[in-house]
């Protein structure tokens, strides 16, 4: 994209480029003569021909705007979110300039459809779920159960919110090293395993 937006800034009729994407610039490239007031003119400006073109047009806004700008032209181009504010000295722009825009239209529609999705809130299995694993081991340690399955839940990094499902294998190591008794931490560990199974599948 920056090789893209180079070439544009260097043909001869551009005097200067803005990209700007939700109102902010994420490309600048105006002659040093530009205040930081014109370039937020400059947005204004975008902005509002947009918006015109939004309230008129029947079949949504159009593609490209150009408008006459002193003695050359303003050329604002939509694209997948993008507005490339092209600032010209010709009052139209010159085919290399479409070619462009076009090239530059393409690199954000697959910068567009090649956004990684947000990635979801891991699972967490709820705390509670634990208590019946605590009644199983209380037939043989009593109220000591409780403590010893809170201590394998804290180990596996277990919050107010829960333990994370990634967590959950540490959890089982942990309350296999608690138990002494090899078939009642092998019962316990399946219970466990059906909890959160049973969990998942609800």
């Amino acid at each position: 994209m920056k090789t893209l937006l180079a070439s544009l800034v260097k043909l001869d009729d551009v005097s200067g480029v803005l990209v700007s994407r939700e109102g902010k610039a994420i490309f600048c490239s105006l002659p040093e003569v530009y205040s930081q007031e014109f370039q937020e003119n400059l947005h204004h400006a975008i902005e509002e021909m947009s918006a015109a073109f939004d309230n008129e047009g029947r079949y949504g806004p159009p593609e490209e705007i150009v408008g006459l700008y002193e003695n050359g032209s303003l050329v604002v181009r939509e694209a997948h979110g993008f507005k490339i504010l092209v600032i010209l000295k010709t009052a139209s722009p010159s085919p290399l300039v479409s070619v462009a825009l076009n090239a530059l239209a393409l690199k954000f529609e697959k910068l567009a459809q090649n956004k990684p999705a947000s990635p979801k809130a891991e699972e967490n299995i709820p705390l509670i779920l634990f208590n019946e694993v605590v009644k199983l081991l209380a037939q043989h340690y009593g109220p000591a159960a409780k403590l010893m399955v809170k201590r394998a839940l804290k180990q596996a990094g277990a919050t107010e919110k829960g333990l994370l499902l990634s967590n959950v294998s540490s959890f089982l190591k942990a309350l296999k090293q608690e138990i002494d008794d090899p078939k009642l931490a092998q019962k316990a560990l399946n219970k466990t395993k059906e909890l959160v199974r049973l969990r998942r599948q609800s």
